[in-house]
């Protein structure tokens, strides 16, 4: 993981008794060793690491954005995100006039996805920042709160210094700050900020029906369908959470040893980040049934589930599905509702959701969920579900080297899995040039964001 760091270094007070002049400093942003904030003052004409700006709007722009930033999602690929998600994870919206870096802030509920990009050649602006990131770097979900917290405290302490303590900064925080040391008021606001609300902008009876969804369910599973069904669904928010409760579906009886693959993940793999732990537990589970290499074929496959190859052939979804979750029947009988109707995808969204059954708590009685949102939970089944259908190893024994567009498309006819999965697992290990995949690498934005 990389660090991060903010800090602020404050001038004189002037005799300009407000938030903003009070707060007036050199402000620095860091994440690992590059200084988002490293730019050229275009009119004295000198780079620096540091940029003169006001720390208050900064300060309350974390404040305000609080819960949507360390509980909401990216929307999934291709979808654009809206005005007022946009305001709650891009910096600029900081705004009060000053020129801020180009830098998004996004959760993945493990950790903060930083995405920066410099500022364009072409800017007219009396700051021009220099920097960016090349891929989004990951921050600790922990790291990214403790700074953010000491940073608002310090703009805090500041003005109460100068004697100014009656703030909407002040206020605003003291509200943050107590919700989030009571874990009701803090569970409230982390189900209104992932389906895309600002605080208390949900509607009473649809928080109602959320908290209810969110006990039958199980917290974890909620959280990974709300965004999807929230703010910004199609038709009225959270019904067709119901409407997938009332599904038939396809009933099945896991014959997995869940119990052992459990202990193996919790012991070996807390350390690990998302993509790793899916490898990690598609090799271990590999192993444990005799399959350490090869192609695995669909009896296999769909059997770990106490599936037949018929019974999910012969299931189509009746309409289109943004998801595809696994409702417990009891603590061993599944109703899974796929949303996949080609061969090839069904492959790889019944793996995921064995990669999910493998993690989930089955005690708490947890929906399996798999959406196209880029929460550490979904990547880690992505991760899963393409190692477990075509290892690395096996992949490069049968391309021998060649990663032309033809032997690709022979690799993905052979393994049975698509060619952007081949790309993929080529293009995570190294074998290809990221660049050549370009939805896996997400380089600097993920969406043009106009600016």
């Amino acid at each position: 993981m990389t660090n991060f760091q903010i800090h602020q270094s404050w001038l004189a007070a002037s005799s300009d008794r407000t938030e903003l002049s009070q707060t007036m400093g050199m402000l620095s942003m860091k994440v690992g060793d590059i200084a988002l904030t490293r730019n050229e003052d275009i009119w004295s004409q000198t780079v620096r690491d540091s940029v003169l700006t006001s720390a208050y709007p900064l300060a309350l722009w974390f404040a305000s954005s609080w819960w949507r930033l360390v509980f909401e999602p990216l929307p999934a690929s291709g979808v654009r995100p809206s005005i007022d998600w946009r305001m709650a994870h891009e910096l600029g919206a900081a705004n009060h006039g000053f020129v801020w870096p180009q830098i998004m802030f996004v959760s993945d509920r493990e950790t903060i996805q930083v995405f920066a990009v410099p500022s364009k050649g072409v800017i007219q602006q009396s700051v021009k920042y220099l920097n960016g990131l090349d891929a989004p770097a990951s921050i600790l979900l922990h790291d990214f709160q403790n700074q953010a917290t000491n940073f608002v405290d310090s703009v805090i302490s500041r003005l109460d210094a100068l004697e100014l303590t009656d703030t909407e900064l002040k206020h605003l925080w003291n509200f943050v700050q107590q919700e989030r040391s009571d874990p009701e008021s803090a569970k409230y606001r982390s189900i209104e900020a992932a389906m895309g609300f600002d605080p208390d902008e949900c509607p009473n009876n649809l928080m109602d029906l959320a908290l209810c969804l969110d006990k039958r369910m199980g917290q974890a599973s909620f959280s990974e369908l709300s965004p999807v069904y929230g703010k910004l669904a199609n038709g009225t928010p959270l019904t067709a959470i119901e409407d997938l409760e009332k599904t038939q579906g396809i009933t099945c009886r896991p014959e997995i040893a869940h119990a052992s693959l459990r202990a193996q993940d919790h012991s070996s793999l807390e350390n690990e980040r998302p993509w790793e732990r899916g490898v990690s537990m598609a090799q271990y589970l590999r192993h444990e049934i005799g399959k350490p290499s090869s192609k695995l074929d669909s009896k296999t496959l769909y059997g770990l589930l106490g599936l037949t190859e018929s019974q999910v052939e012969h299931y189509v979804p009746s309409k289109r599905q943004e998801v595809g979750v696994g409702v417990p029947k009891n603590q061993s009988e599944l109703r899974i509702i796929p949303r996949k109707k080609h061969p090839v995808a069904k492959r790889f969204e019944f793996a995921r959701f064995i990669g999910d059954y493998l993690s989930s708590d089955r005690l708490d009685n947890e929906w399996l969920t798999s959406t196209d949102l880029r929460t550490s939970r979904q990547k880690y089944q992505r991760a899963f579900a393409a190692e477990f259908l075509c290892p690395i190893h096996d992949l490069q024994n049968f391309l021998e080297d060649d990663y032309s567009e033809t032997a690709i498309e022979d690799a993905a006819q052979h393994f049975e899995v698509s060619t952007e999965t081949v790309t993929a697992l080529l293009a995570n290990n190294n074998l290809i040039p990221s660049a050549t995949f370009e939805r896996l690498t997400e380089a600097r934005l993920p969406y043009q964001t106009g600016m």
